[in-house]
């Protein structure tokens, strides 16, 4: 083994937390700067579902900086906690590999964030009501309590015979399929002025949760409640989707996720380059979900079934 892999300097972790102190239930951003040498390579922390108290909402990998014979890779993650007063932040392991490929971690430090209590608005007056005494039937004759039940009854054969309607009544509708309600979303956010009215961070959130709604639906992928490094991680096993789609994919993902948390503002033109992005993601892949329909027309023809 080569002695400049053996005196390579072991990577240093930099944590922060902002701000350092925040209501219950607000989202706390968690800055991780891993300063090494450009010979080792490292892996975003492998984060479980909570850190100590703290709930991981979503994690993301940012572009890696350069300086000089260094590199400094950056991640972010967006927490959130319920408890009040001052919470550790524990430490947390930030693994990389070497140029022969064993993997090594480097391990941050702890932090301490204090969580206050959401104060009362202004409607709450911050009295305790008594305790009423007891009301209903209690004392009723046994004649109401045969009205009631004559009542219970009358209900329950009435939701029996609207229920056996309903089953000799006309099919449902099928449900409208995943793609075209994806474009249908897209169109509409085509249509609003959010970028020009500053409301980028909702653009941004609502161009990754309808991919995310059309992958879940269409693809049967758990993404709602995944973060985008999970979501990609499930996404490799599925055999439909190419690297190429997944790259992409991940790079549109990566760009609202710095929008939603990083607080990054984009220029008017990259929201509606983003937006041209999901549209043909959903155009590309479409046609995987009706392989097997004889009536879909490819989207370089058309946008809808053909006329019977």
């Amino acid at each position: 083994m080569s002695n400049d892999f053996v005196n390579l300097e072991t990577p240093t972790v930099q944590a922060q937390a902002d701000p350092a102190t925040a209501k219950l239930g607000d989202l706390i951003r968690l800055s991780i700067r891993v300063t090494h040498p450009q010979a080792l390579a490292i892996d975003p922390p492998a984060f479980s579902k909570n850190l100590g108290t703290f709930e991981v909402y979503a994690s993301t990998r940012l572009p890696a900086e350069i300086a000089g014979d260094k590199a400094v890779d950056r991640f972010e993650a967006a927490l959130q906690n319920f408890t009040t007063g001052q919470q550790v932040l524990p430490a947390f392991d930030v693994p990389y590999r070497d140029p022969m490929g064993i993997v090594r971690s480097v391990k941050s430090s702890t932090l301490t964030v204090t969580i206050e209590e959401v104060p009362p608005g202004p409607k709450d007056k911050g009295d305790i009501r008594g305790i009423k005494g007891v009301i209903g039937p209690t004392a009723w004759s046994p004649w109401w309590w045969l009205l009631v039940a004559a009542i219970g009854i009358g209900i329950g054969v009435w939701a029996w015979q609207k229920r056996r309607l309903a089953r000799s009544g006309p099919p449902t509708p099928p449900p409208v399929p995943a793609d075209v309600t994806a474009m249908e979303k897209l169109h509409k956010l085509g249509q609003t002025d959010w970028l020009a009215t500053g409301k980028t961070k909702e653009y941004y959130s609502a161009i990754s949760d309808i991919l995310r709604e059309y992958l879940e639906k269409g693809f049967h992928t758990m993404a709602l409640e995944r973060t985008t490094s999970e979501l990609m991680r499930d996404l490799r096993k599925n055999p439909h989707l190419s690297t190429v789609w997944q790259a992409e994919l991940r790079e549109l993902l990566d760009h609202c996720d710095l929008v939603k948390f990083a607080k990054y503002r984009p220029e008017p033109e990259e929201g509606t380059a983003a937006l041209a992005e999901a549209v043909k993601f959903v155009e590309e892949t479409r046609a995987i979900l009706r392989k097997d329909d004889e009536d879909f027309v490819p989207i370089a023809n058309a946008t809808r079934p053909k006329p019977k």
